[in-house]
């Protein structure tokens, strides 16, 4: 979205500190009040809000895919003795990237609410938008790096009560964050989400809410998540508004869009204890004290991944574009040459396409998830509730490629950069209106996605060692495509490509969990995965009750499968870290104990098959981390450099103890062109003292 839009001045301002004489350390740019429209010139206020909601989505889904590459870049390596602190950190910032998820459906629910068109775009140039905190950057995890998240995520003020120490260094994170923001300053959205509220609850006219679009939302009971603890993070927002009282629903929607801001902005005047989480800017402060710590450990926080990794072509531009060149310079740093990592990076845009597809077209149907009339088909997906878990198989897909592209080289030959994930956007984000061609769309990217695993990753004739996940992936694409084509059709979901007997009930334990494993010691791994009926009725834990003889006891309401299913608590509930199983869904559990648990014909067979993890690249030594000694202290000239910061600033390049205190100012001056005095750094001179700093400063 383009800043022209925008009133001067409107959403530009910066944190400061509540000081008892008022005055704040950091200058800050003033924003217009609540009441201020932003659109320049104003727009009516639904129009208005519509506008704000789109921008709101372009931000809320550019923070989410810079926050997972910055998880995905993190080093975590079995016997690497930081490993476990490394996996944290990698855990932390990937919930703040999946709670930026749950903003974005909670701003395509208000969407619906105004009747406006949904949104999952978002600008992949650095330079493109002028609206977001900080320039779109897709880049490992780093202090710069991360500087750059606490300043967009703080608050406008921070508390008096906050410490000395802890008040110094936000202030020299604010200033690194501009640095590292190609020398602009980071701005602070909140005024948004302020003006959102200030519209929904004082300025909308009761006739702009549309009441009837529920059966289109997301729901928290579909897409939630709460972490184990409150130290992991928070419960998703995800709002949806059901209300028929248009007052009810105006103040649903006020509460969400104040949700979403006060957990992207909010602070906690004490510290979070036990019973309480924290926002994204204290746990952001905490993880960036955390990798700080790690590098003084001598930790490998990320592999080394490019930065903006893509599958461009190479481009040569007309000299008098300037443009064209400026895009080419960026495109070309990141650019993937190396053939067999190309081909990951771009089966890599595919599903990111599946996920964006499936989950816009979720929410442009208007039905059930499940079907309810008792007896064989009950507690089957329907259209829709198939898009749910495609979804969510796609998140966990994803995830598994884009760690895969961090241990890949990113040139030919390779070099000493990694890959990563591209998230490039499709050429459309756009389906049909047509509800069969919008499956007939799934079809044609499903089958896309085998064509490249099969002609350039994987061909069956010239592929020896093969990757079980590919190997995988094909076979269940192909068992969807079989549904996608005969939805395209406008048939209905054939019966025969749905699981019956053990292996439904099985496919509604790992659809309760969408996918992922949540289990932890003693069973590390979802119970039910890799059994058959007889070693799951038997197993451990205990699903259903057996009689003396071995058989199974029939009364449902015996079965602590079905227990843990009903439970109201929710330390023992199942699932505990997701919302409650569907009622028809636990309806046909109950009818299966009930027939005396029945195995699948023929017998014997596992319950579920999800794909393996790819195959884990062989480790590569790592670059040895930067010492001032050996490869800073030689980058300043002993005149002028030296000289003349003796002269002006009383501190010594030389002297490892007053570069390593001045680090980020000079940093700065580097960037910015003002130091040496007799000219700039080139960019690679540049790049060694960044990465000095982010090694640790070592001496």
């Amino acid at each position: 979205m383009e800043g022209r839009f925008f009133a001067p001045g409107s959403i530009i301002a910066l944190p400061s500190f509540a000081q008892d004489d008022g005055k704040a350390r950091v200058a800050a740019v003033a924003a217009t009040g609540p009441a201020d429209p932003i659109h320049d010139p104003p727009l009516e206020p639904r129009d208005e809000a519509i506008f704000l909601l789109t921008a709101a989505a372009e931000i809320e889904h550019a923070l989410m895919v810079q926050y997972l590459f910055a998880a995905y870049s993190v080093r975590v390596v079995p016997g690497d003795p930081h490993a476990d602190k490394l996996e944290s950190v990698q855990r932390l910032v990937a919930q703040i990237a999946r709670e930026e998820m749950g903003h974005l459906a909670t701003v395509q629910n208000l969407l619906h609410l105004l009747g406006g068109p949904l949104n999952l775009n978002r600008e992949h140039s650095p330079y493109a938008s002028e609206i977001y905190p900080f320039r779109f950057k897709l880049e490992g995890l780093t202090l710069d790096s991360l500087a750059k998240y606490v300043t967009a995520e703080s608050p406008s003020k921070l508390p008096k009560d906050m410490s000395a120490a802890d008040k110094a260094l936000v202030e020299q994170i604010w200033k690194n964050a501009a640095r590292a923001n190609d020398g602009q300053q980071v701005r602070h959205v909140g005024r948004i989400f302020e003006r959102l509220a200030h519209l929904f609850g004082e300025v909308l006219a009761d006739d702009d809410f549309r009441l009837d679009t529920i059966g289109r939302q997301a729901r928290d009971e579909d897409w939630g998540f709460e972490p184990r603890t409150p130290e992991d993070g928070e419960k998703l927002i995800i709002e949806s508004f059901a209300n028929a009282d248009v007052g009810q629903v105006r103040d649903a929607a006020v509460t969400a869009v104040r949700k979403i801001g006060a957990q992207g902005e909010g602070f906690d005047l004490e510290p979070a204890g036990p019973t309480s989480s924290e926002s994204h800017f204290e746990r952001f402060f905490g993880i960036y004290q955390d990798v700080a710590a790690l590098y003084g450990a001598g930790a490998m926080i990320t592999w080394p991944v490019a930065e903006n990794p893509n599958t461009t072509s190479t481009e040569q531009p007309h000299l008098m574009d300037a443009v064209a060149l400026a895009q080419e310079e960026l495109a070309s740093k990141g650019r993937i040459t190396h053939p067999q990592t190309l081909a990951w990076a771009k089966l890599f845009n595919f599903r990111y396409r599946m996920l964006l597809a499936r989950f816009s077209h979720f929410m442009r149907l208007n039905q059930s998830l499940y079907l309810g009339d008792p007896g064989s088909r009950q507690g089957d997906h329907t259209p829709r509730g198939l898009l749910l878990i495609l979804t969510f198989d796609e998140m966990r897909r994803l995830a598994k490629i884009a760690k895969k592209l961090v241990q890949l080289p990113k040139d030919d030959p390779p070099g000493q950069l990694h890959a990563g994930p591209p998230f490039e956007l499709p050429y459309t984000l756009n389906l049909p209106e047509d509800e069969p061609q919008r499956w007939r769309t799934h079809l044609d990217i499903s089958r896309a996605s085998v064509r490249l695993i099969r002609e350039q990753l994987q061909p069956d004739d010239q592929v020896t060692d093969r990757d079980e996940f590919l190997d995988d992936l094909v076979k269940l694409d192909e068992d969807a495509q079989v549904v996608m084509l005969a939805l395209a059709a406008g048939r209905e979901i054939p019966p025969e490509s749905l699981p019956n007997d053990f292996q439904k009930v099985v496919r509604i334990l790992e659809d309760a969990v969408r996918g992922f494993t949540i289990g932890c010691e003693p069973h590390p791994t979802n119970f039910w995965a890799g059994k058959t009926r007889d070693q799951f009725i038997t197993g451990n834990p205990k699903v259903v009750k057996l009689n003396l003889d071995g058989t199974v006891n029939t009364d449902p309401d015996t079965a602590p499968l079905i227990k843990r299913l009903n439970s109201s608590s929710i330390p023992s509930r199942m699932p505990r870290l997701r919302p409650p199983v569907a009622a028809p869904r636990v309806g046909f559990i109950r009818q299966w104990i009930a027939d005396g648990c029945p195995d699948n014909n023929p017998p014997g067979q596992t319950g579920l098959q999800r794909e393996r993890d790819p195959r884990s690249e062989p480790l590569t030594p790592s670059p040895e981390p930067l010492s001032f000694e050996s490869d800073i202290k030689s980058l300043f000239r002993e005149d002028p450099d030296r000289s003349s910061m003796l002269a002006i600033s009383g501190f010594d390049l030389h002297r490892y103890e007053d570069v390593r205190d001045h680090a980020d100012d000079i940093a700065a001056k580097l960037g910015d062109g003002t130091m040496p005095c007799d000219g700039g750094w080139p960019p690679n001179r540049i790049t060694i003292f960044l990465r000095w700093i982010d090694d640790g400063k070592r001496p």
